[in-house]
């Protein structure tokens, strides 16, 4: 009995042992080939945007026209979180934002006769083109979600802030073409929330300008720039 005891013992136990390595090898294995477990690639480092451009809360006679678009380039770079879906990303952009509209920019004198201020009044003359340009350096921070599957689900919050380097009104009429720079009373300081959601190369982005367009009390108050369209993330 003892013996055969011994013998089934002898047969046994390698088998056990070899289920046991085999089980660890599988799980090993199986490690090796899901993605969840690695540590994300970085991306997303450079993003076009193609942009609607409005502005909320300006006069109820300043009406805006179908060109209003904007182009936004951001480089970024992108540091992945651990081997979470999340990422930190930062980097250094140029906002172009263009409003065309009806808008005529009039400078009055206060009752000082000293401070000028800056008004919006819906121009009275026939025009081919009426538009206020921005170009804004940037400084986008972001908190980003990449899933870990074939095709990338990509979610992103952030803020930004900026400094108008460059503005001017460009008028076409009757009378031929005008660019006007630096209007007076701007807020060149600028700062917001902004946006993203999709899959792979191709979001939907919005971004809103806590910021207002003018100088308080030195020109229209209580105007915010918002712009939303698509974003194509090459890389």
């Amino acid at each position: 009995m003892n013996k055969a005891f011994y013998i089934f013992s002898f047969l046994i136990i390698p088998f056990i042992f070899f289920s046991q390595n085999n089980g660890k090898e599988k799980t090993k294995q199986d490690d090796e080939f899901n993605i969840k477990k690695y540590k994300g690639e970085p991306g997303d480092r450079l993003i076009i945007e193609i942009n609607r451009t409005v502005w909320l809360g300006q006069p109820a006679d300043i009406k805006p026209n179908w060109r209003s678009l904007g182009l936004n380039f951001a480089f970024m770079f992108d540091k992945p979180i651990g081997r979470s879906s999340f990422s930190f990303g930062y980097g250094v952009g140029i906002f172009s934002h263009n409003y065309h509209s009806n808008a005529d920019f009039i400078y009055k004198l206060d009752s000082t006769n000293k401070n000028v201020t800056t008004a919006l009044q819906p121009k009275t003359i026939p025009y081919k083109t009426n538009n206020y340009c921005e170009k804004i350096l940037e400084i986008p921070i972001e908190i980003r979600f990449r899933s870990k599957t074939d095709r990338k689900f990509k979610m992103e919050f952030g803020i930004k802030a900026g400094y108008v380097i460059n503005d001017f009104r460009k008028m076409v009429d009757g009378d031929g073409k005008i660019r006007v720079y630096n209007t007076k009373n701007i807020n060149h300081i600028r700062y917001g929330v902004n946006f993203r959601i999709g899959f792979e190369q191709i979001c939907f982005t919005a971004c809103y300008y806590v910021s207002e367009v003018f100088q308080k009390d030195k020109g229209v108050n209580g105007i915010n720039m918002y712009s939303f369209g698509i974003a194509i993330i090459p890389y």
